[in-house]
C-alpha cells in the first residue's frame, strides 16, 4: 500500500498571503512577543527576498485581522492575541508555512465542536420557525443527492449550517458559526470525502433535524453530542494513518 500524502491546500495563494501566513504563525507562536516592535518593512522583505509592496500587503492584512499595530513613524507591534485574536485565524493555523496540513489545530477544533455546538442545536430546537423547519427539510432532501459532489456537497452543507444556525434567533450565536462553518467546509477539503462522508450520514441529520422539528432541546443536544464525538473520533484515526508532519 502506498504511504498517503499529508493533505496540501488546493488553492494558490498569493506572495502576500504566505507572508501573513507565516506572521501569524510566529506571532502565535511568540516569535514576536506583544507591544514588541518587528523588524521594519524593508528588513522584512530583504529576509523573505520579497517586494516591499508584497510585505506591505501581507502587513496590512494583520492589521486587519487585529494582529498587528502599525504606528507611523515608530514601526509595527503585535498584539496580544489571547486578548485581541478570533476564530479567523483558524484559517492561518490549518496549515503550516510550508503548507503541510497542521493536525494539532484540527483536534484543537474538534474538541471545540464538541463542547459548542451541542448548546447551538439546543437553543435551535427552542426557537426555530416552521419556515426554519422547512428550509432544513429542502436543503437535506439535497444534500442527500449530492453527496458524491464535493463541490455541491459543501454548498448544501453550508446551507443547512446557516439554517441551523439562523434557528437560534440569537445574532451572536449566528455571528460564530458562521465562522464555523466556513472552518467545517475547510475541513472538508482537507478530510477526503471518502473519508469525512461517514462521519455525519444522512439519517443522523434527519433524526437531528426531527428533534429540533419537535422543540425537543435535549435530545437535539444529545444527538448533537453523538455525531461531534463521532467526526472527532473517525478523524483522529484518519490522521493516524498520515505520515508525521517534519
Amino acid at each position: 500500500m502506498k504511504n498517503q500524502q499529508v493533505p496540501q491546500k488546493e488553492q494558490t495563494r498569493t506572495a502576500s498571503q504566505v507572508l501573513a501566513t507565516t506572521l501569524i504563525r510566529q506571532i502565535l507562536d511568540g516569535y514576536y512577543p506583544p507591544d514588541k516592535r518587528m523588524p521594519a518593512e524593508r528588513e522584512m522583505a530583504q529576509q523573505y527576498h520579497l517586494s516591499r509592496h508584497v510585505v506591505r500587503e501581507a502587513l496590512k492584512h494583520l492589521e486587519a485581522l487585529g494582529m498587528i499595530d502599525i504606528q507611523q513613524g515608530s514601526g509595527v507591534y503585535p498584539k496580544d492575541l489571547v486578548v485581541n485574536g478570533g476564530m479567523e485565524l483558524f484559517e492561518y493555523l490549518l496549515f503550516s508555512d510550508n503548507n503541510e496540513f497542521d493536525r494539532g489545530s484540527l483536534l484543537d477544533l474538534l474538541v471545540f465542536l464538541r463542547l459548542f455546538v451541542p448548546n447551538v442545536m439546543r437553543l435551535a430546537a427552542e426557537n426555530r420557525s416552521m419556515e426554519d423547519i422547512a428550509e432544513m427539510k429542502l436543503l437535506l432532501s439535497e444534500r442527500a443527492l449530492t453527496i458524491t459532489d464535493n463541490t455541491s456537497f459543501n454548498a448544501t452543507n453550508s446551507q443547512l449550517l446557516r439554517i441551523l444556525s439562523r434557528s437560534t434567533h440569537n445574532i451572536i450565536y449566528q455571528l460564530l458559526f458562521n465562522n464555523i462553518g466556513r472552518i467545517l467546509t475547510k475541513m472538508r477539503s482537507v478530510v477526503p470525502i471518502e473519508q469525512f462522508a461517514p462521519v455525519i450520514d444522512q439519517h443522523s441529520l434527519e433524526e437531528l433535524v426531527h428533534a429540533i422539528e419537535e422543540q425537543d432541546a435535549e435530545l437535539a443536544s444529545l444527538l448533537t453530542q453523538r455525531l461531534a464525538e463521532r467526526s472527532q473520533k473517525m478523524v483522529t484515526l484518519f490522521l493516524k494513518t498520515l505520515p508525521k508532519n517534519k
